[in-house]
């Protein structure tokens, strides 16, 4: 930047009082030749301009407030934010809980807001932590969408859990029935194969028939109902389950 440059800018401050429409000062950031105004709230000390999206930096603040006093920085992976993780393992129960009562529209809720907790866990911490949480919940859910017929959005999870955890036999097996559903019985067959061969000891990958074509079909058929046309209630919409079908940062 030349001395006119600066000179510039420099002229183009407001008065060392001025302050935004909450009456935080006004402060001023220069990138390259620009200038432009932000400022901190005092409160939350989250940073407000329309010049820029601040959005990542105000995530990553937030995070930080919730570290221990003395932890460093960047914080080890074995931080943890006591407190979600707390919030995570309730959603998941409650949401348990729902499912054996049968109430498979407040299993997903709950499962739903679990999926969001874990999904906003700073980019710090253990990612096999976030993967473990991530497809116990998925999976979770995709069982629900199952039960209440909500066929795709169960396949929807239980791909994203395939996807996420690959050797687990359970992803593969949420798998194959929610495509048994779909009538999609090549599809099934293949996904119950892998889930058995992922975890030949798991009695849930290994409840299946799995010896010849015709048994495959025969039992991917007793998975299967038609499609309701009345029984998908607008619950199931994306602006209800923002979360439905997860993009996964691992």
């Amino acid at each position: 930047m030349s001395m006119s440059d600066k000179k510039n800018l420099l002229a183009d401050l407001p008065a060392e009082d001025a302050t935004d429409e909450k009456g935080n000062p006004l402060l001023f950031a220069v990138d390259g030749s620009e200038m432009f105004p932000f400022s901190v709230d005092a409160k939350t000390n989250q940073v407000h301009t329309n010049a820029h999206d601040v959005s990542l930096l105000n995530l990553i603040a937030n995070w930080l407030s919730l570290l221990p006093p003395q932890a460093p920085f960047p914080p080890p992976p074995h931080i943890l934010q006591k407190q979600l993780t707390e919030n995570i393992q309730e959603a998941k129960e409650k949401g348990n809980t729902a499912f054996r009562q049968k109430d498979y529209e407040t299993a997903i809720k709950h499962y739903t807001l679990g999926v969001a907790m874990i999904t906003s866990r700073p980019m710090w911490e253990s990612c096999s932590l976030i993967a473990d949480e991530l497809t116990v919940m998925l999976a979770n859910r995709s069982a629900a969408m199952y039960a209440c017929e909500a066929y795709i959005e169960a396949l929807c999870d239980a791909d994203a859990v395939v996807k996420i955890k690959g050797a687990w036999g359970k992803g593969h097996f949420r798998k194959g029935k929610a495509l048994a559903a779909l009538q999609r019985y090549d599809e099934a067959r293949a996904a119950l194969d892998l889930g058995h061969q992922c975890e030949p000891d798991n009695e849930v990958c290994t409840t299946q028939p799995r010896h010849t074509h015709r048994q495959t079909d025969s039992v991917c058929r007793t998975f299967s109902r038609p499609l309701p046309s009345c029984r998908r209630s607008s619950m199931y919409n994306h602006d209800a389950f923002p979360h439905t079908v997860t993009s996964c940062r691992l």
